[in-house]
């Protein structure tokens, strides 16, 4: 079961596209094995943008509505692409989603997660003062050396 998006979750969204790219053709059911792919890959991808952050793994009683979009972009993105069946309108929105996830990994956009969620250390937002040094070396403290 995913963490950020489920089987559900993509039935809820589009069941007919789920149906078309994920039909086990001999059962005609289906391939819940390649769903379940496609939803741990996207876990594992928002994972990778969240770690920079938040301490994963994010235990949210609901989860922040554009991580779930983000999500379902990414998990019906990875479960065209077994098939390449990658559509402009699929790989529009998984780029979409991807702009979404790297703009949460810098903090330009807020998931409204309480204070108690710990943000990891970055340089974005830290002011770094950089002074120069009075010149150690010059022709006459070194004369006689040269």
């Amino acid at each position: 079961m995913g963490i950020y998006v489920t089987r559900d979750d993509l039935l809820a969204t589009d069941a007919e596209r789920v149906w078309n790219m994920a039909l086990d053709k001999e059962t005609q059911q289906l391939d819940e094995a390649k769903i379940q792919r496609a939803t741990d890959d996207a876990d594992a991808e928002i994972n990778s943008f969240l770690a920079k952050r938040y301490r994963l793994p994010l235990n949210l009683p609901a989860l922040p509505s554009p991580l779930r979009r983000a999500a379902v972009s990414i998990a019906f993105y990875w479960l065209s692409e077994r098939d390449n069946q990658i559509t402009d309108e699929i790989q529009k929105r998984y780029d979409e989603a991807l702009r979404t996830l790297r703009e949460i990994a810098n903090g330009s956009r807020d998931l409204g997660l309480s204070s108690d969620t710990p943000v990891g250390e970055t340089d974005n937002g830290r002011l770094i003062i950089v002074s120069d040094n009075r010149r150690l070396f010059t022709r006459n403290n070194l004369k006689g050396v040269l």
